[in-house]
Order: C-alpha cells, then sequence, then structure tokens
C-alpha cells in the first residue's frame, strides 16, 4: 500500500514539474512574436484493482500543446494580407499624388509663360528678343515633360528591383517553411513540437503580408502545403517551389514572375502580379497598372501641344519669309509611330500613326490575333472589341480610339502585341526650331468680306496642304455665293486662273482648293463675296494671334478640355485614388487589427494569469512532495515493526 501511495505521488510530483517548466516557458516568451502559450494536458493513471475496489493510481501528463484555432489564424491570414497590400499601394500612390502635383505646378507655370511670351509677339511681331523668350519658354516646357518622363520611368525601375527583392525574400521564406515540415514531421514522431510550429505559422503570417496564400495541413504528418493565391503550390510537404525573375513580354523592361519547381529544368508558371495580392501585388499593380496610365495621360497633353503648335505653325510665315516649320517633333515621325507597339514575334513590327489627338484616351491596349481576326483590349477598362481583318481593325481605331495600325507580318495565334498611344510622347517632346525667327508669327491668308454681304457668314481658312498654291500678294482669290452655289476663282500652281462652282450644303460647308480648306461660318446670302488676300510680313500677327489663343482651345477628350484642364484632370484623378486607397487601407487595418486581438486573446501570454497557475502548480508540488514524504514515513515505520 505504501508504494502504491509512493508512485502516486511521485507522478503527482512529476505532472506538477512539467506544469511549470511550461508555465515558465509560457512567461519567458511573453513577449517573442508569434508565439503561442502552451498547456500541459494531464490524464490519470490507469486504476489498481484491489479487494473489488479501482484504486487510483496517480496522473501522467499525455501532451503539452498549445492553444491554436485553425479558423482564427486563416482569418488572420487573410485580413493580413489585404491590410499590407492596401498600405503598400497607398504608400505609392501617396508619393505619386505628391510628385505630380509639384510637376503640374511646375508645367502650369511654364504653359503660362509660354501663352505669356507669345502674347508679347502679337505686340511686336518683329522683336527678336520676344521671339527668342518664346522659344526658350517653350523648351522649358518640353525640359519639364521630360523630367516627368524621367521621374516616373525611374520609379517604374525601382518598383521592378523591388519586386525582385521581394521575391527573393518569398523563396528565402518559403525554403524555411519547407524545412521546418521536415524538422515538425521528424519531431512529431515522439511529441508535438509546439515551438517549431510557432516558427513556422511566425514565417507563413510573414509570408501573408508579401501575397495571398491559403494552407492545408496534413493531419498525419503534420506538414502544411502552403498555396499561392489559393491554387499555385508554393511549399509542398518538405519541397519548396520558387519565384524567378524573367524579362517581360511583350515588354522587356517591364519583369514578370514565374512560379517553378526547382527539380524541374524548364519549368514555369507566368504569374499576374497585380493579383498577388500583398505587398508584392500592391507593387506590381501600381507598376503595371498605375505609372503606365498615369504617363499615357499625361503624354496624350504631351502630344495634343507639339501637334497643335505645329499645326498652327503650318498656316503661317516665319519671318525670313518661309512657311512655318514644326516648332516640336513630329508626332508622326518613324522613330514616335514605332516606339507605340510591341509584340513577342520578331518576323511582325507594327507602326502606331495618331490620326486626332482629340480622340486621345491615354488608354493602352492589348491586341491579339485569334486565327479569323483580331481582338482588342482596352488595359484600364477591360472593354473587347473584335474585327474581322486589319482594315476593320483600322477603321474601328480611327473612329474610336484616333489612332491607326501599320502592321507589317502575318501575327501568329498567341502573340502578345501591345499598342500604346502616348506612353513615351512625354520623353518625345522636344523643340524643333533653334531660331526665334523661325516663329511663324504671321499668317499666309486672310479672308475679307465684302461691304455689301448680307449675310452672316464668315470664311475659316486652314493650309491643310503646304504645297499647294496659295493667293499671292498680286493675285487674291475670290469667294462668292449665289443661287445656293458657290464660287472660288483663284490661280493654280502653274499660274493659270480657274474656277471652281458646286452646290453649298450647309451641313458640310467645307470647301478645299489647292491646298487651302475653307470653313464657311454661318448663313451666306446671295451675292456675299469674299477676297482672300496673302497677308505676310514682319508685322503681321494674325498666326500668333492663333497660337495665343490655344491657351483657351477645348482640344482633348473629344473637345471637352484644354491642355490645361486635361492635365488637371490627371492630377487630379491620381488624388482621388490615393485618398480613396488610404481609406481602403485604414478599413484594412481595422480589420486586421481585430483578427489579430482575436488570436491573441487565445493564444497570448497572459503574465497575471501565468503568475496564479505558477503558485497553484508549486502548491499542488510541495503537496505532491508531502505525499511522497508520508510515504517514505509509512514504509519506514512497516520496516521498523518488530
Amino acid at each position: 500500500m505504501a508504494i502504491d501511495l509512493y508512485q502516486t505521488g511521485v507522478s503527482g510530483l512529476m505532472a506538477a514539474q512539467a506544469q511549470m517548466a511550461t508555465t515558465g516557458h509560457n512567461i519567458a516568451n511573453v513577449n517573442t512574436e508569434g508565439y503561442h502559450r502552451q498547456r500541459v494536458e494531464q490524464i490519470t493513471n490507469t486504476s489498481l484493482l484491489q479487494g473489488g475496489l479501482h484504486l487510483g493510481t496517480g496522473t501522467q501528463v499525455s501532451d503539452v500543446t498549445r492553444l491554436y484555432q485553425e479558423y482564427a489564424f486563416k482569418d488572420l491570414l487573410t485580413n493580413n494580407t489585404e491590410q499590407a497590400g492596401a498600405a503598400q499601394l497607398h504608400q505609392h500612390l501617396s508619393y505619386l499624388d505628391q510628385s505630380l502635383s509639384n510637376l503640374n505646378k511646375a508645367i502650369s507655370q511654364s504653359m503660362d509663360d509660354l501663352y505669356g511670351a507669345l502674347n508679347a509677339i502679337v505686340d511686336n511681331p518683329g522683336d527678336l528678343g520676344n521671339r527668342d523668350i518664346t522659344l526658350a519658354k517653350a523648351e522649358d516646357l518640353a525640359s519639364q515633360y521630360n523630367q516627368l518622363y524621367d521621374s516616373f520611368t525611374q520609379e517604374m525601375a525601382i518598383n521592378s528591383r523591388e519586386i525582385g527583392t521581394r521575391a527573393q525574400y518569398i523563396n528565402e521564406t518559403a525554403a524555411a517553411i519547407a524545412a521546418l515540415n521536415q524538422e515538425i514531421q521528424q519531431a512529431g514522431l515522439k511529441g508535438t513540437p509546439n515551438d517549431l510550429m510557432d516558427q513556422r505559422d511566425k514565417l507563413i503570417e510573414e509570408l501573408s503580408s508579401e501575397v495571398k496564400i491559403s494552407t492545408i495541413k496534413d493531419s498525419n504528418n503534420g506538414m502544411i502545403t502552403v498555396l499561392l493565391g489559393g491554387r499555385e503550390p508554393l511549399v509542398s510537404g518538405s519541397q519548396a517551389y520558387q519565384l524567378q525573375e524573367r524579362p517581360g513580354k511583350p515588354d522587356p523592361l517591364q519583369s514578370e514572375l514565374y512560379l517553378v519547381n526547382p527539380k524541374v529544368s524548364g519549368s514555369g508558371t507566368r504569374l499576374d502580379g497585380a493579383s498577388l495580392g500583398g505587398e508584392l501585388g500592391a507593387v506590381f499593380r501600381f507598376r503595371d497598372q498605375v505609372l503606365p496610365q498615369t504617363l499615357s495621360d499625361i503624354g496624350k497633353v504631351a502630344v495634343a501641344i507639339a501637334d497643335v503648335f505645329n499645326q498652327a505653325q503650318s498656316q503661317g510665315v516665319d519671318l525670313n519669309g518661309l512657311p512655318g516649320q514644326n516648332m516640336f517633333n513630329d508626332i508622326n515621325s518613324d522613330s514616335a509611330k514605332g516606339s507605340r507597339f510591341l509584340t513577342t514575334n520578331a518576323a511582325v513590327t507594327g507602326a502606331v500613326t495618331i490620326t486626332d489627338t482629340g480622340k486621345l484616351s491615354g488608354d493602352e491596349y492589348s491586341l491579339s490575333y485569334t486565327g479569323s481576326g483580331y481582338q482588342l483590349t482596352n488595359l484600364a477598362s477591360g472593354k473587347k472589341e473584335s474585327f474581322a481583318d486589319l482594315a476593320e481593325l483600322n477603321a474601328g481605331l480611327e473612329q474610336n480610339h484616333g489612332i491607326s495600325l501599320d502592321l507589317q507580318g502575318t501575327p501568329a495565334t498567341g502573340d502578345e502585341m501591345r499598342i500604346r498611344p502616348t506612353r513615351m510622347a512625354a520623353s518625345e517632346l522636344k523643340v524643333a526650331i533653334g531660331d526665334g525667327k523661325q516663329i511663324a508669327a504671321s499668317g499666309q491668308v486672310m479672308a475679307v468680306a465684302d461691304s455689301d454681304n448680307t449675310g452672316t457668314a464668315a470664311l475659316e481658312l486652314n493650309i491643310s496642304d503646304s504645297t499647294g498654291a496659295l493667293p499671292g500678294k498680286s493675285s487674291p482669290w475670290t469667294v462668292s455665293f449665289e443661287g445656293g452655289d458657290y464660287t472660288v476663282s483663284y490661280v493654280d500652281g502653274a499660274g493659270d486662273s480657274q474656277t471652281l462652282t458646286a452646290a453649298f450644303d450647309p451641313d458640310n460647308p467645307v470647301i478645299t482648293v489647292e491646298g487651302l480648306t475653307i470653313t464657311v461660318k454661318g448663313d451666306p446670302k446671295d451675292f456675299d463675296r469674299f477676297e482672300i488676300e496673302n497677308v505676310s510680313g514682319s508685322g503681321n500677327n494674325a498666326n500668333v494671334v492663333a497660337m495665343a489663343g490655344i491657351k483657351n482651345q477645348a482640344l482633348l477628350n473629344n473637345g471637352r478640355s484644354t491642355l490645361s484642364q486635361s492635365f488637371n484632370q490627371t492630377t487630379v484623378e491620381v488624388g482621388a485614388m490615393a485618398y480613396n486607397q488610404r481609406i481602403r487601407s485604414e478599413t484594412a487595418s481595422a480589420a486586421y487589427s481585430q483578427s489579430f486581438d482575436r488570436v491573441q486573446s487565445m493564444v497570448g501570454v497572459n503574465l497575471d494569469e501565468e503568475a496564479a497557475n505558477l503558485l497553484r502548480f508549486q502548491q499542488a508540488y510541495m503537496a505532491a512532495a508531502r505525499v511522497v514524504t508520508v510515504a517514505s514515513e509509512t514504509m519506514n515505520t512497516v520496516l521498523q515493526i518488530r
């Protein structure tokens, strides 16, 4: 009986010792990140049947478990991914918002300075100083756009390097999780390796801030499978897959990630970076969606600036008496057209021509060949358009997007083609003339209404072909109206007098003669007459007046926005994105805090509770020790009986 009592006391002593050791372990790790509170599980020993009675034989420690709830942990992972990604994207958008706001101020000031210099030429067209100042202001404006482009492309490069760094960190974390899986499997053969499981969960939580993951636990061996985005395996048992950075398609500078099995050469699954979630997904989204769209929107304005000033120059004569040359670069130069098209097929080349700057949206497009036609996808809106052939494609591009595509070679099904009408325009904006005398301030021609006209008509003149004949100083043209017809009397390029008579169409009041487009504004009456004269000269400011008026012309967004308004709209849109993302970040952070507090309430170490447990288990230890002492004393008493 004493022996049984001794064993019972020893079992209680050992159990209390395990309880105190575990409680001390909890207290020691109160500040250890990722630690889950542990608890000793006790069960009673098998009872002893003696004299028809089941006598207890003490206790034993069955296991040391950690407090863990899988659902709460998975909820924490989900919210951690959301808050990390939202905070990262907000950080990038805040940078972009601040940068663009500052650049907008500088560019707006440069635009105002250019208009101011043009107005100075209006007052004194022959002043060479005003002309040189105007040219300097134009160069300053172009430089501002060039710097903006350089700043944003540098940010893209930084993001690409960040993607590579984060991919390497994910690879290292995945390898560490796989190694812990192996250790846990081996250690699990002789108990539950709680501390190793804490280390693994901590790594999984850190991984969830980088990318969206889900986990599946194998109940047989304790290993965890980590799935990237809930689909692709990142960690499978003791094997870790890797993220590999490769040149992008069709843009090699826009690097992409592939998920590869290191044991299988040449393997790889191409990943959609923006859908990865977490901080890595946020970097992809900012680099591949936000920055390109912003650059293209700004490029749209740069293209319009070059186009409208070049058109204005073509309508006038410079101080040397020569037709005006392009003030800025040709928006449809061979290099510019070629830079707007990318493809993965080396046998295919393309050139994108801008046909109408007013229809440019600033969007970019993915073009795919289906085998029986073409499909155009707007990368901003996701809208898809299908076309039977290249001619139909170009008709749609010109009508809806203000561009056309010259495609050389036959695409193959699956080729990736990209159309970027305005992505690089801010870098391509350059001043094309080098002398203030080349500013075409003087108008070439003007229309003078006869004093006896009774209608409300006026003529708007536009030189559409600079090679055509125009009215000379001694040979003006006349435009007259009678009986619903118009008559144009002019001198052609050969110097011969010609007469053109045709029915006047109020719905299409445009007349083109020898490269001069005449648009009738208002309502002409019978016998109304106009004379078109050559008006070029050093004191003529007719054309520079039109240049200065560009400031108030609604040239973009199908005639709804001026140049400055369009740039401001881009700035406002980025600011709105940054503000909305801040709200999302705050909401996601609140959800994560709630999940974190919920998990901590279950698994965190409470020092007051552990201190109370320590006292309780100490008392149990002392009581069990007393049982052992009693058993020993009883045995000694029995042995002393004679």
